[in-house]
């Protein structure tokens, strides 16, 4: 394996105090976001009429569209480009197809009521619920509860991460998001599950060792594998945010920040959990038994 830094002799236990200021202000900003700005749910999680519509000479971009809009009184909720020559209209009522089709060139008309959003949001929570409990009981399962509340932690982290930079940037949640956030928690839990792997094989091997010794060994030991890896999917999801169109720019997004903050979070997030609780918890175990 092509190697980016040899020897690595990085000391990761000593960043992880500033990685979790890091952590801690890029979540509050998102909380912040939520609740003065909200996120922008998309007609799956709210309900309502979706209209895609083809740009032609009459109506040559978005603002002529809205412009018609307000014209003919009709009121919509949210509009923006969709792709190259088409516009996507959302309107929270239902709106007559037969009304719109003599204004615009429609290529796709999707309505969803308001029970059938409601059950989409029932069934997207309920989704990731149970990923994340059947995740915590694997760790504890292959390694130790020590572990697993460290993944889990990291698994929210990013999540919380790529809420706040979706709700930043105005994208859309819809179930694509919900299908890339299940997506990142298997891509973040991979990540972790090969460093925590490294640790216990070096803590069974090196126990003369202390524990921050063994970890940032660990760590340096996989992190080319961790770099490599990442750039690599990054490649293909860049690729599909470039090219993909715009009903795949936010799952793409979406992507993207969390590749980012999967790896990310399993040096900085997961581990020093991981480190604290065996630190403080292991110990006191031992002392029990003598």
């Amino acid at each position: 394996m092509i190697k980016f830094l040899k020897d690595n002799k990085i000391n990761f236990v000593s960043q992880f105090s500033y990685a979790k200021y890091l952590s801690y202000s890029i979540i509050i900003l998102g909380i912040i976001f939520y609740f003065f700005e909200g996120p922008t749910l998309g007609i799956d999680f709210k309900g309502g009429t979706e209209l895609i519509v083809q740009l032609d000479d009459k109506l040559s971009d978005k603002e002529n569209v809205i412009a018609l809009l307000n014209d003919k009184n009709i009121k919509f909720s949210n509009i923006k480009t969709y792709g190259s020559d088409k516009v996507r209209i959302l309107f929270e009522d239902d709106i007559n197809q037969n009304l719109l089709s003599s204004f615009f060139n429609i290529v796709s008309y999707n309505k969803i009521g308001s029970t059938i959003s409601s059950d989409l949001k029932y069934d997207a929570i309920k989704a990731l619920s149970i990923a994340l409990l059947l995740i915590g009981l694997y760790i504890i399962i292959r390694f130790d509860w020590y572990s697993a509340i460290g993944s889990i932690f990291a698994l929210f982290h990013d999540i919380l991460i790529v809420m706040t930079l979706l709700i930043l940037f105005s994208y859309e949640f819809n179930i694509n998001i919900i299908a890339a956030f299940l997506i990142i928690i298997g891509y973040s839990l991979n990540d972790t599950i090969v460093i925590f792997d490294r640790m216990r094989e070096n803590i069974y091997e090196y126990s003369n060792m202390q524990l921050s010794d063994i970890i940032n060994l660990s760590l340096n030991e996989t992190f080319n594998r961790t770099i490599i890896t990442s750039i690599t999917t990054l490649f293909v999801v860049s690729s599909l945010f470039i090219f993909g169109g715009g009903s795949l720019r936010g799952l793409s997004f979406a992507l993207i920040v969390g590749v980012l903050s999967g790896t990310y979070s399993s040096i900085f997030v997961s581990t020093p959990i991981m480190m604290f609780l065996r630190d403080k918890y292991y110990v006191e175990e031992n002392e029990r038994e003598i």
